[in-house]
């Protein structure tokens, strides 16, 4: 593998004759999304579709667009969004019909959310990065010829703020371990969705129910 490095300008990069494959970098393991501007750019659900596409493979905005069902040009706006906010990146160049071609791969294998107070008050896109994660299973479900994923529940539970962190460092270790799977070049891409989080105010009643609250 390649490795990716994040200098790299795109006119640095060398334009491929047409024997030599374009080969998947070697990605960093992760990038935090912590500006608005990263926020708003993975949060449209066709660059997030965009995103899920080149985390396996460098692609063409006209391969992207080919299997999106888009325009190539509407492709290329997108990718142009996602590389200002530091979140796609071209790998390689090739000379296609008289035009140079980019690859693009996004810049890490998972991006992780840390919510500045800037986003946070942001409810559109807020609620736009939780919805598309169920937009994409909910696709899956009616899609896929087999099970789609392994969900059994939506689970709440109470844990003191100790727990809480011991149970989301043990997640985080789990996804470092799948995300360090060499990729089966017969396998199926899967999508992996992992939230921890306090639930809402009205979730926050008391632990037992006294008989004054009955009626």
């Amino acid at each position: 593998m390649n490795t990716l490095k994040s200098k790299d300008s795109v006119d640095d990069i060398p334009v491929l004759s047409d024997d030599v494959p374009v080969t998947m970098p070697e990605l960093p393991q992760s990038v935090s999304i912590t500006s608005l501007q990263q926020f708003k750019a993975i949060s449209d659900r066709t660059r997030s579709r965009i995103l899920g596409i080149i985390q396996n493979q460098p692609a063409t905005a006209k391969q992207i667009a080919d299997r999106l069902g888009a325009s190539p040009g509407a492709i290329g706006h997108h990718l142009h969004v996602l590389e200002a906010a530091g979140l796609a990146k071209v790998v390689a160049r090739r000379l296609v019909r008289g035009i140079v071609a980019n690859y693009y791969t996004r810049t890490a294998k998972i991006f992780k959310y840390e919510l500045s107070k800037e986003i946070k008050g942001n409810e559109t896109a807020s609620l736009e990065i939780m919805s598309k994660a169920y937009d994409e299973m909910a696709e899956a479900a009616y899609t896929s010829d087999e099970d789609p994923y392994r969900f059994d529940s939506f689970p709440h539970i109470r844990l003191s703020p100790e727990r809480a962190r011991s149970y989301h460092e043990r997640f985080n270790a789990l996804l470092d371990e799948i995300l360090n799977e060499t990729p089966d070049p017969d396998g199926k891409v899967y999508g992996i969705f992992v939230a921890m989080f306090m639930s809402p105010t009205y979730m926050q009643g008391p632990s037992t129910t006294l008989p004054d609250d009955a009626v």
